[in-house]
C-alpha cells in the first residue's frame, strides 16, 4: 500500500506501520469512485442448488439409501460500470446436474426439470446498450433475447447486487457481523490488501424495493418471508471483493414461478478482480428470437409470464 518505506535510520520508541494508521475504508464511498470513473472488474462465481428430487437405490450391500438431483455451476465474467450501476456486462457459465438421470426420468412429466436440462452445458449472455443477447449450450450463433438493462447478464443468479449504491447501502445498514483480516498478499494479483467482511440476512421483498436487477431478475413481488443470507467482502480501497448468498426455501416463496417448490436451498458466490484495468464489453451479431425457457437459480423467485 505505501510506495515508499523511509526512515530506516530513525530510532523510535515504539515502532509504527503505515498499514496500522491507515483509516478504515467506507465500502459506499469506494463503491461511487468506481462509479464515477466508469471502471469495470473481472469476475469469477460458483454454486449449487439442491431440489426435491430423490430416489431410493440400493446398495452393493444391500442397504437401501436415498440419492438426489441438483446442480453445479460455475464460470467468469466482466462487468462494465456507469455512474449508476453496471451499464453492460458478460458472462459465460458452465452448469451440470447431479444424477442426471432423475431429472431425465422427471422431466417426461414436469416442463421445468425438462426445460433445466437444455441449460446444462455452456451458456453464455451479454447484456450492452439496453438489449440482451445468449449464445444457448450447442448453439451455433447467438441470438438478441430482448430489452435488458445493462446488468441482467450478471445479475440473473446473483441476487445480491453490490455495484448499486441504494442496495449496497440497505445491505450496510442492515449487518448482523463485521470481521476483519489481517494484512494478506492476494494470490492472484500479488497485492497486499485487508478484507473486511460483513453478513446479515434481507427479505426478499425488502431486496425487491431497492435492488433494480434484482426486480429485473425475479419478475415479480410476491415474494412471501423468505430471507436470504447476505455475504459481502471489500477491501482496504472499500472496493468490491466478493459477495455471496445462501437461500433456503422454508419457508418455501409464495410464488408460483417456474421453479417453485422444486429448489429447496441454493447459494451463490461472485469475486471481483481487477478493477484497475481497462473494461470493454461489445454486442455480438446476433438475429432476435427467444431465450432459453429456464434460468435455474432465478427461476425459483420468478413467474412464468415473465418470459417473452
Amino acid at each position: 500500500m505505501h510506495p515508499l518505506i523511509v526512515a530506516l535510520a530513525l530510532a523510535t520508541a515504539a515502532p509504527t506501520t503505515a498499514h496500522a494508521q491507515a483509516a478504515e475504508p467506507d465500502p459506499l464511498a469506494g463503491l461511487r469512485s468506481l462509479l464515477a470513473r466508469g471502471v469495470g472488474a473481472t469476475t469469477e462465481f460458483y454454486a449449487s442448488a439442491s431440489t426435491d428430487l430423490t430416489r431410493q437405490v440400493e446398495l452393493s450391500n444391500g442397504k437401501r439409501t436415498y440419492i438426489g438431483s441438483g446442480m453445479e455451476l460455475h464460470g467468469t465474467g466482466k462487468v462494465k460500470l456507469g455512474r449508476s450501476g453496471v451499464i453492460a456486462s458478460e458472462h459465460i457459465r458452465q452448469l451440470s446436474v447431479g444424477n442426471k438421470q432423475l431429472m431425465v426420468d422427471e422431466a417426461a412429466k414436469d416442463p421445468y426439470f425438462a426445460g433445466l436440462l437444455r441449460t446444462v452445458g455452456t451458456l453464455r449472455t451479454v447484456s450492452v446498450g439496453g438489449w440482451q443477447y445468449q449464445l444457448a449450450p450447442r448453439a451455433k450463433s447467438w441470438t438478441r433475447t430482448g430489452r435488458a438493462s445493462g446488468a441482467a447478464a450478471a445479475y440473473g443468479d446473483q441476487f445480491i447486487n453490490v455495484l448499486e449504491p441504494a442496495t449496497l447501502r440497505t445491505l450496510l445498514s442492515t449487518k448482523s457481523r463485521k470481521t476483519v483480516t489481517p494484512w494478506t498478499k492476494d494470490r492472484t494479483t500479488g497485492r497486499k490488501q485487508r478484507i473486511y467482511t460483513l453478513t446479515g440476512t434481507i427479505r426478499l421483498k425488502d431486496l425487491y424495493r431497492v435492488s433494480p436487477s434484482f426486480r429485473e431478475a425475479a419478475g415479480t413481488s410476491a415474494l412471501g418471508t423468505s430471507e436470504v443470507t447476505w455475504t459481502y467482502m471489500y477491501d482496504d480501497r472499500g472496493w468490491p471483493y466478493r459477495v455471496g448468498w445462501r437461500f433456503y426455501a422454508h419457508p418455501r416463496p409464495a410464488v408460483r414461478g417456474l421453479g417453485d417448490d422444486r429448489i429447496l436451498r441454493a447459494h451463490l458466490a461472485t469475486q471481483y478482480r481487477n478493477w484497475e484495468k481497462p473494461m470493454t464489453i461489445t454486442a455480438p451479431k446476433a438475429r432476435p428470437g427467444r431465450g432459453l425457457e429456464v434460468d435455474d437459480l432465478s427461476d425459483v423467485l420468478s413467474a412464468p409470464t415473465r418470459r417473452r
